[in-house]
């Protein structure tokens, strides 16, 4: 089986550093898993990406030319609040 290439940014990499080391390793085997576990795409607004659950952690990502992008994490209470202003500055009006 082809598994899909996952990239995950370094932002996304400095947020699980600096987690304790349980849920570091359960980010980390999660990522690593990707596109299987606890995925779900996202509506609306943020149609287009797919969110990642591990515990109270989401991590945000979206399929692009052939891989799984990994390019945000935060906690359940402020992703989605956060999360509209960071997908403007990483990513074009034309994207989606």
């Amino acid at each position: 089986m082809n598994k899909t290439p996952v990239f995950v940014a370094e932002s996304v990499w400095s947020y699980i550093r600096a987690l304790a080391p349980d849920p570091r390793k359960r980010c980390k085997a999660a990522l690593l898993a990707l596109p299987d576990g606890d995925t779900k795409q996202l509506e609306g607004e943020y149609a287009g990406f797919y969110r990642l659950r591990v515990g109270s952690l989401r991590f945000i990502y979206r399929h692009h030319d052939g891989r799984i992008e990994v390019f945000y994490a935060e906690q359940r209470r402020l992703v989605y609040d956060l999360l509209a202003a960071h997908i403007a500055q990483l990513f074009s009006a034309d994207y989606r």
